[in-house]
């Protein structure tokens, strides 16, 4: 397990501020570097150091107890599960949905395509076009071939097969290959990866570029605000905090990518004389129009013996995503997760039930889009959210996916258990979403903020929408394209 080192003190400048360091902003971070740009990161969170000997301190929901919100170098993405798909093309597009319209983009797919192959061939994404309808145009194909299926999971393919069900690959970004150190076990989704094979942002992005020199990290460090120039029109740094110092560093770009929603937080505590509302909030815009996923469970009963650790995320059913026949409305995706120990999440009395559950199934998560709209998202209070309005959910668009999911796995010949409980909400988007006009957007379609200059977002806040699968390679196909306008910004102004 890698633990790098960060620095204590910044130097006073550099080419490019970037705060947090996600899928956006480790990104961005080694964009700039192979460009030759000076780069501070900032991250409030550290490192992740393993406890010797064990491995009660890699999953996710472990540590989140007691404390809701946790940060590492490297983001949401050290727990993540490496699913990283392309929007589909009808993403790009407005879109009416059950219970609203998703709305447009400022461009459309053909932009992003080549940042979406940059980005595949940087995360190692393993894939295949096969068995997914959905699948957009590509100028190449998946630079790795699709992971290979476990004997349980591969019966269970040839099952569905068998009945007109046709499944695809998830494409996964993992280093797995010829001295590749992924072994495929059963602790990838939600869990930290021991073994550095997940490729999440820390060990696909943030490391290659600090290895370039170019590029310092500080940990454990708060970004207080933005520094404005005194007419409000240009970024010109950061007031920092670390170890009750702090530092005011000033730099040619700062980019916030804080995630969801800290960055759009970081933006109101930031506003000025001439921003009363935050920094690209003069319409109102900050903190609005969040989207997501909404997501619910379901466990198909494919043995009769404990199935023991094996590494199942390897397929999902994308038949349904542009909708089904007899419903009028675009549907989304059902993906066969990781072995994920939710029964520690659930009440000690249920527990055993649960795992006797867990042990014998498959775990398929069904996602469909939450819509957003002016009226979601965080409401402020000085310089605290005081409210949040979920995104809209497709109450009967999500039922519809799930009638569909669980029939298709009983028509295969495998029993469903449908997870009790409410709705999840995954994949937060928007707080600070991109477009054309200043009067429904926070950022511009080159994810700089309207009206300031140097200043830009590059995380799942500046999505438009969410579409209905994971966004996470969308996030770092935008922060490639936000790190050429950077740069060629900086040769216009040089």
């Amino acid at each position: 397990m890698h633990v790098g080192t960060s620095v204590e003190k910044p130097a006073s400048s550099y080419d490019a501020v970037i705060v947090g360091s996600g899928l956006g902003g480790s990104t961005l971070a080694l964009r700039l570097a192979r460009a030759g740009r000076r780069v501070l990161v900032v991250e409030r969170g550290d490192w992740f150091r393993p406890k010797p000997g064990t491995h009660d301190n890699d999953y996710l929901y472990d540590l989140l107890a007691p404390a809701d919100d946790i940060s590492y170098v490297g983001g949401r993405t050290k727990f993540y599960g490496a699913a990283l798909y392309r929007n589909r093309e009808s993403d790009f597009h407005e879109r009416q949905l059950e219970n609203g319209v998703s709305p447009a983009w400022p461009f459309g797919y053909d932009v992003l395509e080549p940042y979406y192959a940059e980005g595949e061939a940087l995360y190692r994404v393993h894939g295949s076009s096969d068995g997914d309808p959905s699948e957009p145009r590509r100028a190449a194909p998946y630079p790795h071939p699709p992971l290979s299926h476990d004997p349980a999971v591969a019966k269970v393919i040839a099952n569905l097969s068998a009945k007109g069900i046709s499944s695809a690959p998830i494409p996964r970004g993992l280093d797995l290959g010829p001295n590749g150190a992924c072994v495929m076990c059963a602790a990838c989704d939600a869990h930290i990866c021991r073994r550095d094979a997940k490729m999440d942002a820390e060990t696909a992005a943030l490391r290659p570029a600090m290895a370039t020199g170019l590029v310092e990290l500080m940990t454990l460090t708060e970004c207080q605000r933005i520094l404005l120039t005194s007419d409000g029109k240009r970024a010109e740094g950061v007031l920092l905090t670390r170890n009750g110092q702090q530092h005011r560093v000033l730099a040619d770009a700062v980019i916030v990518a804080a995630g969801t929603p800290n960055s759009a937080l970081l933006l109101r505590r930031s506003r000025t004389d001439q921003h009363r509302e935050g920094i690209g909030n003069n319409t109102r815009q900050l903190g609005l129009r969040v989207g997501g996923h909404s997501a619910g469970t379901l466990f198909p009963l494919i043995s009769l013996k404990r199935l023991g650790p094996r590494h199942t995320k390897t397929f999902a059913i994308n038949l349904w995503y542009e909708g089904a026949p007899g419903w009028p409305y675009p549907l989304g995706v059902a993906q066969v997760s990781g072995q994920v120990p939710m029964w520690r999440m659930t009440h000690k009395l249920k527990q055993p039930i649960v795992k006797a559950i867990a042990e014998h199934s498959l775990t398929v998560v069904h996602m469909t889009e939450a819509t957003p709209d002016e009226g979601t998202g965080w409401a402020f209070d000085g310089d605290r959210i005081a409210a949040y309005t979920t995104p809209r959910h497709q109450a009967k668009t999500y039922a519809k996916l799930r009638t569909l999911t669980e029939q298709a796995f009983q028509r295969a010949g495998y029993p469903v258990i449908r997870a009790p409980g409410s709705v999840a909400f995954w994949h937060e988007t928007g707080g600070a979403v991109m477009g054309r006009d200043e009067r429904t957007s926070v950022v511009d379609p080159a994810g700089a903020v309207h009206g300031v200059q140097g200043l830009y977002v590059a995380d799942a806040s500046v999505l438009p929408s969410a579409g209905a699968l994971n966004t996470g390679l969308t996030i770092i196909a935008l922060a490639l394209r936000t790190g050429d306008a950077i740069v060629g910004s900086a040769s216009d102004r040089r």
